[in-house]
Order: C-alpha cells, then structure tokens, then sequence
C-alpha cells in the first residue's frame, strides 16, 4: 500500500503542495531563519520566492529587511 505524502500549504499564496517541495523557515527573534527543528515554521512555495510582488509582501508582512530577507531566499534556492 502506498503512503501519502505530507501536504503543506503556502504562507503567501495558499497553495498546497507536497512537503517536499516546499522551503520550511520559521521566525526567530524577528528573523526569518531557515526551520532547525525547534519550534513553529512556515513554508513558502519555490513560485513564491521567485515572484518578486510575492516577496514583498513577505517582507511586509514579518517586518523583515528586505536585502537580508531576499539573499536568504536566494541561498535556500541555490542550495535547495
């Protein structure tokens, strides 16, 4: 018999997606910082962090600074 797979929904456009497609981060200290096991986080789809409007209301929406927020998505993309 064959497993489901964990479904996890988008912080920013609601979309559910396999677990493993997605970016797990969470907020630490008003960071966002990427998911190290502890802890409440939130996913964000690929599609999201390369959406540019997306992004913004990202960093909008957890009072983030925008250069930091941006080169972390932009980590997480090339190492992921």
């Amino acid at each position: 018999m064959k497993k489901s797979q964990p479904i996890r929904m988008c912080i920013s456009c609601r979309n559910r997606n396999p677990q493993h497609t997605m970016i797990r981060l969470k907020q630490c200290d008003k960071k966002i910082v990427m998911f190290d096991g502890a802890g409440r986080s939130i996913y964000v789809c690929y599609e999201c962090i390369q959406n540019e409007k997306k992004v913004k209301g990202l960093v909008k929406r957890f009072k983030q600074d925008k250069e930091y927020f941006t080169k972390l998505l932009k980590e997480l993309i090339d190492n992921g």
